[in-house]
């Protein structure tokens, strides 16, 4: 019972301590501006299990996200831990890499949620990886984001 008490107050002096850190920087980092045109919007929820589909299901190379090609892409990422996981207090840090590039998307956690990668969408057979490059709990499950050009 006192293991569980004293991780409980990490947890929160963690979130206390980014939250505070925060104050002073917009909350909007990672939003893409409204006139960029995108063909396609696309949510992945993020958490210590990997990187998940609107249904809950894990992606990985069984599960890849299949893309049309040739079109704009907004993917956005959405921290997705639970109340109860010591993850709470994670932050993550999407890079997307494929096709002769790379892109990064602004840290996102509990206190600033969503972040977004917009990008051309290269031709038919082409595949993209993503991955977390902070370390957090979870790191081993959040490398498997496997994007197909379609």
């Amino acid at each position: 019972m006192m293991t569980y008490r004293f991780l409980k107050g990490v947890v929160a002096a963690t979130a206390l301590t980014f939250a505070t850190s925060l104050v002073q920087i917009p909350f909007a980092w990672a939003s893409s501006p409204p006139s960029q045109n995108v063909d396609v919007e696309i949510t992945v929820r993020v958490n210590q299990k990997g990187f998940l589909d609107q249904k809950g299901k894990v992606y990985g190379p069984k599960n890849t996200l299949k893309l049309p090609h040739g079109k704009t892409v907004r993917l956005t990422f959405v921290f997705d831990e639970e109340m109860t996981s010591l993850a709470y207090g994670d932050t993550h840090q999407v890079e997307i890499t494929g096709d002769g590039w790379e892109k990064e998307s602004e840290k996102f956690w509990m206190f600033s949620q969503k972040a977004s990668i917009t990008f051309q969408i290269g031709e038919k057979g082409v595949q993209y990886r993503a991955f977390c490059i902070l370390d957090c709990i979870g790191m081993e499950h959040l490398n498997n984001l496997v994007i197909q050009v379609v």
